[in-house]
C-alpha cells in the first residue's frame, strides 16, 4: 500500500466528506462522515490490516464483532487475537472486511449528509460511489 506508515484522510468518493471520530477518542466512539477540518481525529494510518485513528491510536472496528450488513463502525482497542472485525483491505476504492470481502464500508441509509454514520453493507455490483473511498495523503504543511 502506498500510504503505509503515513497519515491520510479517508474521503467519500460521492460526498467529499471524510471519515471522522468527531473528536471523540474513547472506545465505542462511532465513526461518521464530516467536512474536512484538518483535525487529527480525521486522520488514519494503515498497519497490518488495521486502520488506526491518529488522534486516539484506536482502530476501526465493526461493533460487536458481528460481520453482517448494517453494523455500525466504531473505535476500539486493537485486538491481538480474534481481530476479524478490525482487519481491513482496500481495493478498487472499496474498504472491505478481510474476513468477508463482500462486506464494505458504506454510509448508513444511503444518506449523503454530514454526520451520517458509517456502517457495513454488502458490496453493490457496478459503480456505487457511496461505498467508495479515496485515500488522500496528509500533507505535513497542514499542521
Amino acid at each position: 500500500m502506498f500510504l503505509r506508515d503515513k497519515a491520510f484522510y479517508i474521503v467519500s468518493k460521492k460526498t467529499g466528506l471524510v471519515l471522522s471520530t468527531n473528536g471523540y477518542t474513547e472506545e465505542g466512539s462511532k465513526i461518521t462522515v464530516q467536512n474536512k477540518t484538518g483535525e487529527e481525529h480525521e486522520l488514519w494510518q494503515f498497519e497490518n490490516g488495521f486502520l488506526i485513528n491518529k488522534s486516539s491510536s484506536l482502530v476501526l472496528d465493526i461493533v460487536g464483532g458481528d460481520l453482517r450488513v448494517g453494523q455500525k463502525v466504531n473505535l476500539w482497542g486493537r485486538k491481538k487475537t480474534m481481530a476479524h472485525n478490525q482487519r481491513w483491505g482496500i481495493r478498487d476504492g472499496y474498504i472491505y472486511a478481510v474476513a468477508d470481502p463482500r462486506l464494505v464500508l458504506d454510509l448508513e441509509g444511503d444518506c449523503e449528509d454530514e454526520g451520517t454514520y458509517i456502517v457495513t453493507n454488502g458490496r453493490r455490483v457496478g459503480n456505487h460511489d457511496l461505498q467508495q473511498w479515496t485515500l488522500i495523503p496528509f500533507a505535513e504543511e497542514e499542521e
